[in-house]
């Protein structure tokens, strides 16, 4: 392979800076408005043309994937160490878990959108999904296992309340991340299977 000229050096470092803008751009415009904004837009917003923005994602699920990737490889690793920390703090991983996860979609509702429908999401995340899913089924099962969530608890409830945090979230302001964290504190204590808690 022969060496790096001086006139291509500047081209690659000025794709980079591109692609640095694209994806910061995207990270704004889908953690406040979700998946709807159109590369256009983006493009727009990065400062660069829309025909950049194409030749780097071409389509806005491959945008997404390489915008969510950290996110959702850091969602799947934060449920594991919940997961761990249920063998000795069963309800304390559980409600930690809960209310990290409505912090992330209140923060962004792109995230959000794959967490609430993961089904539909791209396959680029499945291994994501797939460990995040087995983590908390192991939390909840610790959970129960100890006593402290209640027998007729079932792991669906919890993607119902993220469905409905989602749609507190995309109803909302994207500035106020209260509702959908209120919300959680009002619903996981009804989980709770000991006296006062």
């Amino acid at each position: 392979m022969p060496a790096p000229t001086e006139k291509t050096r500047p081209l690659r470092l000025d794709a980079e800076r591109n692609r640095a803008a694209i994806l910061t751009a995207a990270a704004t415009v889908y953690a406040e408005r979700g998946s709807h904004p159109s590369l256009e837009e983006v493009a727009k917003l990065a400062g660069v043309g829309v025909g950049t923005v194409y030749r780097r994602f071409p389509t806005k699920g491959l945008l997404i994937e390489a915008l969510l990737e950290a996110t959702m490889r850091d969602y799947a690793e934060r449920i594991e160490a919940f997961a761990v920390q249920a063998e000795t703090e069963p309800w304390e991983a559980l409600r930690g878990h809960v209310m990290s996860l409505v912090h992330m979609q209140a923060k962004d509702r792109a995230f959000s959108e794959v967490i609430a429908d993961p089904a539909s999401s791209s396959d680029a995340f499945r291994d994501h999904h797939d460990r995040a899913l087995r983590a908390s089924l192991a939390l909840t099962a610790r959970a129960q296992s100890a006593g402290v969530l209640r027998e007729d608890f079932h792991h669906r409830d919890l993607l119902i309340l993220t469905r409905a945090s989602h749609g507190i979230v995309a109803a909302g302001d994207p500035e106020d991340v209260g509702d959908p964290v209120r919300l959680a504190r009002a619903v996981v204590p009804t989980w709770l299977d000991t006296p006062g808690g």
